[in-house]
């Protein structure tokens, strides 16, 4: 059996500057500047894509560039408040001359709700083919690009809207809870970013992860591996995944018996097993259910983690990738290892970034908000690329937080238009190289809380009654 030692998830050492042309290096470098540079200040290109959809807008001071600019820097800064985002916009109206704007949050809440949802969409695209075009081919897994899926919840703002399109959970008393959302993200395992998403109510019939998976399953490019836990490993995703060209790496699923006694032997504890087509389920179509083959080929793989001072753990996977002699044991149980990466993603875009909890009061500008976070994160995963690239790192190493508040400080130079943005931008990237994630292998940190909090009753009841009750006892 293939023995595994835990490390930390960071990935293989690179060395860009001994296999990269110093000029390719540069040209990738100063493409995730522009990258940027292109939201950390009004970008006129915003208004372009605007007239490219049809949306029709007034040239007035909250115009579509400027609007998505305040919405990204907002959903980067700390505070996240619609008021500190009009204060910006007026201090970089005075910084270029020009008049200030009502303090008033209302006007420019109001040119947000007006940009269409398909804006945000497309500059997400952007900001993820930017990042992939810039990604150095030794970060690849046999020069092929690897993505991770997983899922996460995230509540919201509760007003009657949100409640109707994402209720909260069931058991809740209404006017006790928040309105839940389930979501997917497809995140690069070189460069961390994410390229796709998908969003749905938390329960219902198609909301689940696997069926968020399938309605974005055609946008990742063929050719590609994508990294998954068990819950995905299922015949539907793996035939999927195979009749569009994408390779599949994930745990058996927890339903399915392995046993290694049968199927073709490539090695010990490594084999090749035939899936069968199970009987159409009930949310697909009869047309949809015979376009998948009647069986596929899933390779399935055992192997140990060792770790000093926890119990081993065996792990096994099932896999598209069937030739053994090209993707061997030993890698295959490596590259599942920093599958672990996307749960760290994840917890930056809910913690760092205040994603977990989301403060737009209308359906359609919960969605932008979302797309506005993605696309600050992706701009910070910009930023370590670039870093990484110039000081001969690993992405995965670097911190987000630092990147985070390194990029915060390089907007407010452009946006006041302090000197040398140049070497602003060079001091941004030496910080970030220097902002290391530390490598702590078997640390142990119990679930246990020093500071307690509030001890503040939970509401059971909705908040008016109680009021009524208190003002009656009073």
């Amino acid at each position: 059996m293939v023995s595994v030692n835990i490390i930390h998830p960071g990935g293989l050492t690179v060395h860009t500057q001994d296999i990269n042309n110093p000029t390719e290096v540069q040209s990738k470098v100063e493409a995730a500047k522009r990258l940027c540079t292109e939201f950390l200040t009004p970008n006129p290109k915003v208004n372009e894509i605007c007239q490219e959809i049809g949306h029709q807008f007034r040239d007035s001071d909250y115009n579509p560039a400027v609007v998505v600019w305040l919405f990204i820097t907002q959903v980067l800064s700390k505070d996240h408040g619609c008021q500190q985002a009009v204060t910006r916009f007026n201090n970089w109206r005075i910084a270029n001359s020009m008049t200030r704007v009502d303090d008033d949050t209302g006007a420019y809440c109001k040119a947000r709700s007006r940009l269409p949802e398909v804006l945000f969409e497309k500059l997400l695209a952007w900001t993820a083919e930017t990042i992939d075009a810039a990604t150095d081919r030794t970060w690849l897994f046999h020069d092929r690009v690897v993505e991770m899926v997983d899922g996460w919840t995230v509540t919201m703002a509760d007003t009657a809207t949100n409640q109707k399109e994402y209720p909260q959970i069931a058991n809740q008393k209404p006017g006790c809870g928040f309105p839940i959302a389930r979501m997917i993200g497809v995140f690069s395992l070189a460069t961390g970013a994410i390229n796709h998403l998908a969003l749905s109510a938390y329960q219902g019939k198609q909301t689940g992860e696997t069926s968020l998976l399938r309605s974005i399953l055609d946008r990742i490019l063929p050719g590609r591996i994508l990294l998954a836990d068990r819950y995905y490993a299922t015949f539907w995703l793996l035939a999927a995944s195979e009749m569009r060209g994408i390779d599949l790496v994930a745990r058996v699923h927890h339903k399915r018996k392995v046993d290694f006694r049968r199927g073709l032997r490539q090695g010990h504890l490594d084999q090749l097993v035939v899936y069968q087509k199970p009987h159409r389920p009930y949310w697909m179509s009869q047309e949809e259910y015979d376009q998948f083959p009647s069986s596929i080929f899933v390779r399935h793989l055992k192997y140990k983690i060792e770790q000093k001072g926890f119990r081993v753990r065996e792990i096994t996977l099932a896999t598209t990738l069937l030739d053994a002699e090209v993707y061997t044991a030993e890698e295959l149980a490596e590259l599942y290892h920093r599958r672990w990466l996307v749960e760290l993603h994840i917890r930056s875009l809910k913690t760092q970034m205040q994603m977990d909890h989301l403060r737009c009061k209308k359906t359609s500008s919960i969605r932008k908000e979302i797309h506005a976070h993605m696309i600050g994160y992706n701009l910070v995963r910009s930023a370590i690329l670039a870093a990484s690239l110039r000081f001969d790192r690993c992405p995965s190493k670097l911190s987000f937080t630092g990147a985070m508040q390194s990029l915060e400080d390089y907007g407010n130079y452009l946006r006041l238009g302090s000197g040398e943005p140049d070497k602003q931008w060079s001091s941004m990237l030496k910080t970030i190289s220097e902002l290391s994630v530390g490598n702590r292998p078997g640390r142990s940190e119990p679930r246990e809380l020093k500071r307690r909090p509030k001890q503040y009753k939970l509401m059971q009841q909705p908040r008016d009654p109680n009021r009524n009750l208190y003002a009656t006892a009073a």
